[in-house]
């Protein structure tokens, strides 16, 4: 838990009784390698932060498994569409890894929420997260594909060393043999 307080306390500083309501509302999950976290139909009712391992984000297009990211140490995880909304997730989640999370629940969420250390940092939070995501796509739709390469090495350096090949040219929208092309030239 004391990753997550670290975390947390990078944005918001938590007192004593936030940092006591937290470790009763957080739960450890554990997860196999290429076990689900959330499967497409399923209700996404929690918010995890990757405490050890790797989790891939994608969904299927005519049966093709399109990599959205792939999340590592530190990150913060959900379905957004389905959580926020309360409709079927879209998306998977599953671990790339061995991988340990920290789950809050909606309904724990909203108990946190009542301190305002947590407000704090989950607006700052989903600030950044708005950033990224405007920042990634941009970037990416207008990036070369080593030039996309050289991004994710940037921003992601152990997802670049971690991840399976097929799944970085998936989410980079290349072949797994132009990526091996691009790996040689650097």
């Amino acid at each position: 838990m004391q990753k997550l307080i670290d975390y947390i306390n990078q944005y918001a500083k938590l007192d004593d009784a936030a940092i006591l309501e937290l470790e009763l509302r957080a739960e450890i999950e554990k997860f196999k390698k290429n076990e689900f976290i959330l499967e497409q139909g399923e209700y996404c009712n929690k918010i995890w932060f990757i405490k050890s391992g790797m989790v891939r984000k994608f969904h299927l297009h005519e049966g093709k498994e399109i990599t959205a990211w792939i999340h590592v140490v530190n990150d913060i995880i959900t379905s957004l569409y389905s959580y926020f909304h309360q409709t079927p997730a879209i998306e998977y989640l599953q671990a790339c890894e061995e991988t340990e999370l920290i789950g809050i629940s909606r309904e724990n969420s909203k108990k946190l929420a009542q301190f305002p250390q947590f407000v704090t940092f989950t607006n700052v939070l989903m600030g950044e997260h708005f950033v990224k995501i405007d920042t990634n796509s941009r970037e990416f739709g207008l990036m070369s594909a080593k030039e996309k390469y050289d991004y994710l090495k940037q921003i992601s350096p152990e997802m670049i060393k971690r991840a399976k090949l097929g799944h970085i040219a998936s989410l980079m929208g290349v072949t797994q043999e132009t990526l091996s092309r691009i790996r040689k030239q650097t």
